[in-house]
């Protein structure tokens, strides 16, 4: 049973001031809520269970947009499209490429909102080169669990004093509070881009590769390994800025990939199209059965990790992004009780964090999608909630297994 099949209403409100009613309603009748933009990612984190649902996607304004500052601010539901083609209009883009996931969870990119993209705090392939999207969050107007509206941040990076708000929320899946609108930082697109497409070698080899293109300033706004379509194993590099310092990158790469044969480049729409398929996973092409993982890891220890894994059975298929930071990978839990704990057990033992991407609800629930943590910082998380929603309302068990 889903998350928004469990809960007994929906509210749709089209302004801050009807998400600070419903929350206070909520909270006088003892009522809890699961917070969604239009609910494209309810398959991500923890279920919910709650005895109302909230869904922000009414809140679909463009508040302003200044393109000389590179700076907007929109309604948490505004989607991730509408806003790409806006910016898209001027020249500039998110840099943090945004993924939606909706393959994963069979529902429609289309609608998937700005907010929801602040409140998972997924970024892209093109982090490598830009940052995430804590990093371009610039301020955030919310609702707190006892309906107090509040605003954080501002139109600049430097307009933080005391705790930076805006941090805190984002990633934080409306838990602390629900989020209304949005500041974000943006840049100008870049005016050219190329893929170059190698032949894969053993993974310590293509680490290494990794490491000597990330040394070096290249404008690389990607590096993976992935299975292509037809089923060959094969590195991908793409290459970003102006048209001659595109060229000019791409030359250099060309000679740290002599010795290599099969290389081939593709250019604008065609590279677009495949960084898509790498940011939506769709290279992964998961069963509906499987079980999909995402770890983050030290790039060194990513070669190691994987032949352990997959001699363990924990592995089906993979591919790496953030040249080698970051193994996405499918598991056909056989015995989920064992294989997420055996799965998490060998992360721990590198110090990487594994989260259950996509599971059934009852192995979410009854371990987690996300991977754990501490007991003093469980304790910290513990107080921040407290603070900000002190009854538990929002989107209760969302980041913590429920009791």
């Amino acid at each position: 049973m889903t998350q928004i099949q469990q809960t007994q209403a929906r509210e749709h409100p089209s302004s801050t001031q009807d998400v600070a009613d419903i929350i206070m309603d909520a909270a006088s009748a003892g009522h809890s809520l699961a917070i969604t933009g239009n609910g494209t990612r309810c398959g991500f984190g923890n279920p919910v269970t709650a005895s109302r649902a909230m869904a922000l996607g009414g809140l679909d304004s463009v508040d302003f947009y200044d393109p000389e500052d590179l700076v907007i601010r929109v309604g948490a539901g505004l989607t991730l499209d509408a806003l790409e083609a806006m910016l898209a209009a001027k020249g500039q883009y998110l840099p943090f490429e945004p993924p939606r996931y909706t393959g994963l969870y069979g529902t429609d990119g289309a609608r998937s909102t700005v907010g929801g993209a602040v409140a998972t705090a997924l970024s892209g392939p093109r982090r490598i080169l830009n940052g995430a999207v804590r990093d371009f969050v610039l301020g955030v107007e919310g609702v707190n669990g006892q309906g107090d509206i509040f605003k954080a941040g501002g139109r600049t990076m430097k307009n933080v004093t005391g705790y930076d708000l805006s941090k805190l929320l984002t990633g934080s899946c409306g838990t602390l509070a629900v989020l209304t609108a949005v500041t974000l930082k943006v840049l100008p697109a870049p005016r050219a881009e190329v893929t170059l497409i190698v032949p894969a070698q053993t993974l310590e080899e293509d680490a290494a590769l990794f490491r000597t293109i990330r040394a070096l300033p290249l404008g690389v706004g990607g590096l993976a390994r992935r299975v292509s379509p037809s089923g060959q194993c094969e590195v991908l590099i793409r290459i970003e800025g102006t048209e001659p310092g595109v060229a000019g990158n791409r030359a250099v790469v060309e000679g740290l990939l002599q010795g290599r044969e099969g290389a081939r480049v593709v250019e604008r729409t065609e590279s677009a199209a495949l960084w898509q398929d790498v940011r939506e996973l769709t290279c992964l092409a998961p069963r509906a059965d499987e079980l999909v993982w995402r770890v983050n890891l030290p790039g060194t220890a990513m070669p190691a990790f994987v032949a352990e894994a997959r001699r363990a059975g924990c592995i089906s298929r993979f591919f790496v992004d953030w040249a080698g930071g970051i193994v996405f990978s499918t598991m056909r839990g056989v015995q989920p009780e064992v294989d997420v704990l055996r799965y998490r057990k060998m992360a721990e033992k590198i110090g990487a964090k594994a989260m259950l991407l996509r599971g059934p609800d009852a192995i979410r629930a009854q371990f987690g999608a996300f991977p754990p943590i501490t007991a003093g910082l469980a304790a910290l998380a513990g107080r921040t909630r407290a603070a900000f929603d002190p009854g538990g309302l929002l989107n209760p068990g969302r980041m913590t297994v429920q009791a």
